[in-house]
C-alpha cells in the first residue's frame, strides 16, 4: 500500500508517519511538504534507515496541481494535514488562506478522481464551530467560524460532504 501524507513534516503529521512506518510494515508513504509555518525537515530525519526505505519525502505545495497529480495517481490513499492554520495571520491574509486551504484540498480531491482512489483522511480544526454555545463541544454543535482559517476548513468540509 502507498500513502500520500500532505503536511507529513508537521507536528501532527510527523507523529502520524512515524506511527506509520512503525505499525504498517507493508505502507510506503510520501510526504509532501513545503517546510514552511509548521512543517520541519527534523521531524523526520530521526526516522531509523530500515524505515527510511520506505519514505519518500518531496519537498512541495498542495497548490501545484501538477505536482499532487504526479504524487497521487500511484497511491492508495491520502492523509491530508497540509493546511496554513494561523487564526492572527488569516485574518491579515485571507486570500492565501483560501488558495492554500481551499485550492490545494480541491487538488488532492481532483488528482484522487481518474485513478479512482477514494480513502481520504482530512484533519480539520475545531476553529469552524466558531465561538462555543457549549462544552464540551461535540459534532452536533452549530459551525459558525469566526476567522478565515477556521471558514476556509468548513468549505473544505462542506466540499468533502
Amino acid at each position: 500500500m502507498k500513502i500520500i501524507v500532505t503536511g507529513g513534516a508537521g507536528f501532527i503529521g510527523a507523529n502520524f508517519v512515524h506511527t506509520l512506518l512503525e505499525d504498517h510494515t507493508d505502507t510506503d508513504i510520501v510526504v509532501l511538504d513545503k517546510f514552511t509555518y509548521a512543517g520541519n525537515r527534523g521531524s523526520l530525519t530521526d526516522i531509523t534507515d530500515d524505515l527510511a526505505e520506505r519514505l519518500t519525502i518531496v519537498e512541495g505545495d498542495i497548490v501545484d496541481a501538477d505536482l499532487v497529480d504526479s504524487l497521487v495517481k500511484d497511491s492508495d490513499a491520502v492523509v491530508h494535514f497540509a493546511a496554513l492554520s494561523q487564526v492572527a495571520e488569516s485574518m491579515q491574509y485571507p486570500g492565501i488562506y483560501y488558495r492554500n486551504n481551499v485550492v490545494g484540498t480541491l487538488n488532492l480531491l481532483d488528482a484522487m478522481r481518474e485513478p479512482d482512489i477514494d480513502k481520504i483522511v482530512f484533519s480539520s480544526t475545531a476553529a469552524t464551530y466558531g465561538e462555543p454555545k457549549y462544552t464540551p463541544i461535540d459534532e452536533r454543535h452549530p459551525q459558525h467560524p469566526i476567522n478565515p482559517y477556521g471558514r476556509s476548513k468548513l468549505m473544505v468540509e462542506r466540499i468533502m460532504d
